[in-house]
């Protein structure tokens, strides 16, 4: 499967169905530095919340082995954790995502069991 990026220009976010970034085009989606992204990113790993691609390319920092890759789960996640312009549009696009899906759902839901009605 071909790795694509999240792309933001001009305000303008664009998702590809199979996203795969690394922790520098992360903090380059988001407007952070490289250390941020990859601090904010070792600490979500860390928690449990969300983890790496490791299908792919793998670093080993000590006795630990990190992906190379991210999805789509982990930059949201980071964006949710950082403050930047980039992320704040990101974090937006994000919600606007879920609450037209979540409003459409409940539409097609009602129309489906009027009995909900």
């Amino acid at each position: 499967m071909k790795r694509q990026i999240i792309t933001i220009e001009n305000g303008h976010v664009t998702v590809p169905d199979s996203v795969g970034m690394s922790i520098a085009e992360i903090a380059d989606l988001l407007g952070i530095y490289y250390q941020t992204a990859k601090r904010h990113i070792r600490s979500i790993e860390k928690s449990g919340i969300v983890g790496g691609n490791y299908s792919m390319n793998c670093t080993v920092e000590g006795q630990e082995v990190y992906p190379d890759y991210y999805g789509l789960e982990m930059i949201i996640t980071v964006a949710f954790r950082v403050q930047s312009a980039k992320a704040k549009m990101f974090r937006r696009y994000i919600i606007r995502k879920i609450v037209r899906y979540d409003v459409t759902e409940t539409l097609i839901l009602s129309l489906q069991n009027p009995m909900l009605n």
